[in-house]
């Protein structure tokens, strides 16, 4: 059996090992276990999966084919039904891409089985990254085994599309989960902690004393009665009665050291760089202003999204045609919207892009999703526009023009005196 050697090993896992070979994850310094899935349980790992997610989802992933004029947009073949309209029979374009994204950034790979209808892809199903395994076989060749129900497929790769994330190997990814899983799991025990404070009682921390010794009975008798009557949200800010022999002494809470607070805005920073999502858009603007947002925003699409696209259309271009197809055919991501910025920039951008003719009326009211006008769409340049090799021959003309009206004007000259 091909994976026979693998399957039949034996080894001893303790409970951190068993936890990071099936769970997908580990038991960090804080002591919690943090694996792709309970990450999302923490807001800011939450918040960057999803703002990546989302803004590669809502972006149109189109077929073109190549034409003798450059490349127009094809609406027929059946690639462009899969992408534009229905990957599956479950899922939307949108939703199809956003998790897509999603098992990229929490698994560090992402799979896609391809269905075919003869050579045509025919529906195109989301494979759970959790279940699939890369295995080389002697010859070098890949295969992709997928277990469900306790059965195994395996895959050609010409039948998976792969998108896997960081790579060392440039076959498996890297799940940014697994780099940031100390920083995850600080971040989840402040959670915790603060939901304990929550539940414990707001103000009301402290520590009872009292001069009477007290056996263990006593304490957790005393301990109990001051929960019930002090602890909680409920009763916060109530004031304590204290019996008679019982002092109260109060603890800072560290809520309000400044450094607890630097610590979380630390993790919110080191979580945003591990994901490449600018800060401002985790609601984090401490240093940010209006003019350096805009700049941010650029930045986000062309450093941090641009490259995860490309990831996609190369594997796309290679998986869905066949040899004959990819010389015409190829599906590009439309970043038009992404790349839009305010009223008066685009309005700058349109009108140089129309002054030189690279866009005409009608491709302008096209991106603002305006009505075609009539000769709208004939392009338009400057009078004022020429090629290179005229200008040399308009400057030799307008020498000669005025050297001829010179002579003239110097025979005249003569024939006057």
């Amino acid at each position: 059996m091909l994976f026979k050697r693998f399957f039949n090993q034996s080894h001893s896992l303790n409970s951190e090992q068993f936890i990071n070979l099936f769970a997908g994850g580990g038991i960090t310094k804080s002591g919690e276990v943090i694996t792709a899935e309970s990450s999302l349980e923490i807001g800011a790992i939450y918040a960057c999966v999803n703002i990546k997610a989302n803004a590669i989802a809502k972006l149109p992933l189109q077929l073109f084919i190549k034409s003798k004029n450059g490349r127009e947009r094809n609406r027929s073949h059946a690639v462009s039904h899969l992408l534009e309209k229905r990957p599956n029979k479950y899922m939307t374009p949108f939703v199809f891409k956003h998790t897509i994204t999603v098992h990229r950034n929490l698994w560090g790979n992402a799979y896609i089985k391809i269905n075919f209808n003869g050579p045509t892809p025919s529906s195109l199903d989301i494979l759970n990254p959790e279940r699939v395994q890369v295995y080389k076989d002697t010859e070098g060749q890949l295969w992709y085994v997928y277990t469900s129900n306790k059965k195994q497929e395996v895959y050609h790769p010409d039948e998976i599309i792969h998108l896997p994330y960081l790579s060392t190997d440039g076959i498996n990814g890297k799940s940014p989960i697994s780099i940031a899983r100390e920083t995850a799991g600080t971040m989840k025990a402040a959670q915790k902690f603060v939901g304990g404070l929550y539940k414990n009682g707001v103000t009301n921390k402290g520590i009872l004393k009292t001069d009477t010794p007290l056996d263990k009975t006593a304490k957790e008798k005393v301990r109990e009665e001051w929960q019930l009557v002090n602890a909680g949200v409920d009763n916060a800010g109530k004031v304590a009665i204290l019996s008679a022999g019982f002092d109260y002494q109060s603890i800072t809470m560290p809520l309000a050291d400044a450094e607890f607070i630097a610590t979380q805005k630390f993790n919110l920073a080191e979580i945003a760089r591990i994901f490449n999502v600018p800060l401002h858009m985790l609601n984090e603007l401490d240093r940010s202003t209006f003019s350096n947002i805009e700049h941010q925003k650029m930045e986000f699409v062309m450093d941090t999204i641009q490259p995860e696209l490309v990831s996609w259309e190369e594997e796309c271009n290679y998986k869905l045609f066949t040899e004959r197809e990819q010389k015409r055919y190829y599906v590009k991501f439309n970043l038009t919207s992404a790349l839009r910025g305010d009223n008066e920039s685009r309005a700058k951008y349109y009108k140089e892009m129309i002054q030189m003719g690279v866009l005409s009326i009608n491709e302008v009211r096209a991106l603002e999703e305006a009505d075609a006008i009539k000769l709208g769409d004939k392009h338009l340049v400057s009078l004022n526009y020429t090629f290179l090799d005229n200008l040399e021959e308009y400057q030799r003309a307008k020498v000669n023009s005025k050297n001829s009206k010179g002579g003239e004007n110097d025979e005249g000259k003569v024939s006057d005196d």
